[in-house]
């Protein structure tokens, strides 16, 4: 039985993953440095900041502080979220509605920064649909590791099995699946082999109560 679902932030929630990409770019277009958007979906989305910039420093001897490329691209990204160009994934807003009317906890499990998550909820006034948010910035485990979600899980006093992991991307999938829980996966470019799964969706409108009840 379902008693929490448990969200991905980015390309889950809100529509951000393009955003993120389009921000990255900018910083590096600046060193000449241009990044196919099918690399960028297969290597780098759902992925840490500081990760990727450290990745990229070594490949192409970028000699620029990380700490300063991390914090410059947060600037930008958080400039771009208040003009309004961050998108919500539809239907969103409706499924957590229906989800708050039921005993079933929720909980966003990001691998973002904390100021980047709460800047969009804010934005879009989801903060009171979730019981918990975790983000990059609360536990040193990443995605694919079970541990963001088993923590989660923990903090919520629910046990995995009774879990539901909505996710979007290769290594948060695996982090659900070894967590233990059900997987909803949401169709995305950063999938292009979905594997195991228990309901797959394209957004949140159709996605009802009654099949988290069947899963």
């Amino acid at each position: 039985m379902i008693k929490a679902v448990l969200f991905d932030f980015d390309g889950v929630v809100v529509e951000s993953e393009p955003l993120h990409m389009r921000t990255f770019l900018e910083i590096l277009g600046k060193y000449k440095i241009e990044i196919p958007i099918e690399r960028w979906y297969r290597e780098f989305a759902a992925t840490e900041s500081r990760s990727i910039f450290e990745r990229l420093s070594k490949e192409y001897n970028i000699k620029e502080d990380i700490g300063q490329l991390v914090e410059a691209r947060r600037a930008l990204y958080e400039g771009y979220v208040r003009e309004g160009a961050l998108k919500e994934v539809p239907g969103v807003e409706g499924f957590l509605k229906s989800l708050r009317s039921t005993d079933m906890k929720t909980a966003i499990v990001s691998g973002s920064h904390r100021t980047n998550v709460e800047l969009a909820l804010s934005f879009f006034g989801l903060n009171d649909f979730f019981d918990l948010v975790v983000s990059a910035d609360d536990i040193p485990y990443r995605k694919p590791h079970p541990g963001p979600y088993l923590y989660t899980a923990k903090k919520l006093g629910i046990e995995p099995k009774d879990c539901a992991v909505i996710e979007d991307s290769v290594s948060g999938c695996q982090s659900g699946r070894r967590a233990g829980m059900k997987l909803i996966v949401m169709r995305s470019p950063a999938l292009p082999d979905i594997g195991r799964y228990d309901l797959l969706i394209d957004d949140f409108q159709g996605l009802g109560i009654e099949k988290l009840e069947g899963l």
